[in-house]
């Protein structure tokens, strides 16, 4: 059922939310990758940006809360895919760096990324993406006021 109403923007966006999260899950599973979910996948992109780095910046980097970022990095952690370890230069500060499993998903990460966007925006001009990233970016502004 088509979105009518500047109203149904919370569900448009859960519903976007829930079928991009169920392609990256496919597509995880279509590899053979059953132990991740598609929350890892922002502290795996940035961890393919710069490991090591230190939890704080990590938290900030994928805008979510350390405490959540603390838990899916103990699970990435778990299941091999990361390691941490004290900072040299300051003990309290935990660095996060890839494992060799994890830097293995780079390419994988990267085909499901392009295939992902490349779905998503199949028959939008790009004229029309722009101004949709412009109010979505508008609306997280609001939003974090």
């Amino acid at each position: 059922m088509p979105a009518t109403s500047p109203d149904d923007i919370i569900d448009l966006l859960s519903r976007i939310r829930e079928q991009a999260n169920q392609h990256i899950c496919d597509e995880l599973a279509r590899r053979g990758i059953t132990d991740l979910l598609p929350a890892h996948g922002a502290v795996l992109h940035a961890l393919f940006e710069e490991s090591p780095q230190p939890m704080s910046t990590l938290a900030r980097r994928i805008g979510r809360k350390k405490n959540t970022v603390t838990g899916l990095v103990d699970t990435l952690q778990e299941r091999g895919y990361c390691r941490r370890r004290p900072s040299p230069q300051d003990a309290r500060v935990q660095l996060v760096s890839l494992s060799d499993r994890g830097e293995a998903l780079r390419h994988v990460q990267t085909d499901i990324s392009t295939a992902l966007h490349r779905r998503l925006w199949q028959d939008v001009p790009p004229a029309d993406q722009a101004a949709c990233m412009a109010v979505l970016d508008s609306l997280l502004r609001n939003l974090a006021r």
